[in-house]
Parts: structure tokens; C-alpha cells; sequence
């Protein structure tokens, strides 16, 4: 049809098709940049919304790590007990009937203010608190008292513990320990290797 109105004396059917050609080229060339153009905002517009989603996404985990920082700090101020750090013990044998009674036996003179000369690690000589000088090798390991001996520092120890008004469900905690290996059949055993 459009080549029915481009034909005339001066304008033959090989000429015809030629500029029908062409403008076909032109407009499809058009249609193509518009095509690109199109494709090009849309996949910027699917950067930025890719890119705000991660921004969002970042932004709520902060917010959840500050609700969970903010948990934390509260269930530190509310259990402060639960999150005291733990970096050396006390040996058991601190509260066997032994050691309590060589406490009592010492001296009451002994302040914390005389102070003792003692040889130290290095070979020099330090000045430190009478008080603090006792004989180490006197103190038996946890893993070498006897069975008898960790009996009498375990109610010891949960003595010093309701003293020190520890927490009561800690100390039914330590009661129901100790309890459960008391209940172990080597402590009554006859044998001494399997005391």
C-alpha cells in the first residue's frame, strides 16, 4: 500500500523499494534506540531498588544488633551473677575442717600491715604481707582429697556461699552436684584405689 503512493513517472518500483528500505532502516533504528533507552532505565531502576533493599536490609540487621545489645545489656544488669567472669578458683582444700582450723590457729596479731621479708621466683628479695605468707605445699590439690575431705568442704563451701548471699537457685545448684557424686558408689567402697 505505501509503495502504491510513492509510485509515479518518476519513481520506478526498484526505486520505490529502496526508499521503502530506508525509511524502514530509520524507524526501526528509532524503535531500537527507544528499545535500548527503555532497557537501560530499566535496569538502572533495578540497581537502585537492589541497592536500597541492601541499604534497608543493612539498616534493620543494625537495628536488630542494637535490640540484641540492648537485651544483652539488660539481662547483664538484671543477672549480674551470670555474667561475672570466672579466672582462677579457690582449691577445695580451703574449706576442708583442716584449713579452717589452721586459719583460726593463726596468730591474730598478724595484720595486714607487718610485712615479711621473702626470697622470690627471681632470687631477689621482696617485702609483702605476713598475712599473705603461708606454706603452699601444706595446700592438697582438688583431684588428692579424700572423699571425707571433700564432704566436709562442700557443706563448708555451701555454708560460705548462703553467708555471702549467693544466689539460693546457685547453691541448689552446687547442693544437688555435690549430692549427686556423694551418691557415687566408690565413696563408700572399701577399696582404697577406687576412693
Amino acid at each position: 500500500e505505501a509503495c502504491s503512493y510513492l509510485l509515479n513517472k518518476a519513481i520506478n518500483d526498484n526505486q520505490a523499494v529502496h526508499i521503502l528500505e530506508t525509511l524502514w532502516d530509520i524507524n526501526n533504528a528509532k524503535d531500537r534506540q527507544r528499545w535500548d533507552a527503555n532497557r537501560a532505565e530499566e535496569a538502572q531502576m533495578a540497581r537502585m531498588a537492589a541497592e536500597q533493599e541492601a541499604e534497608d536490609q543493612a539498616q534493620a540487621e543494625c537495628c536488630i544488633l542494637d535490640e540484641e545489645e540492648a537485651v544483652h545489656v539488660e539481662e547483664q544488669k538484671k543477672n549480674k551473677y551470670k555474667f561475672v567472669p570466672v579466672h582462677d578458683y579457690c582449691e577445695l582444700y580451703f574449706f576442708t575442717n583442716d584449713s579452717l582450723a589452721e586459719v583460726e590457729s593463726l596468730s591474730p596479731s598478724i595484720d595486714d600491715k607487718a610485712l615479711t621479708l621473702l626470697k622470690s621466683d627471681m632470687g631477689q628479695h621482696v617485702w609483702v604481707p605476713a598475712s599473705s605468707t603461708r606454706d603452699k605445699s601444706l595446700v592438697i590439690k582438688d583431684e588428692d582429697l579424700t572423699w571425707e575431705q571433700f564432704g566436709e568442704a562442700a557443706l563448708c563451701f555451701i555454708n560460705a556461699m548462703k553467708e555471702n548471699e549467693w544466689l539460693d537457685d546457685r547453691i541448689q545448684m552446687h547442693a544437688a552436684f555435690w549430692l549427686a557424686l556423694e551418691a557415687l558408689p566408690w565413696w563408700c567402697s572399701p577399696l582404697d584405689h577406687l576412693k
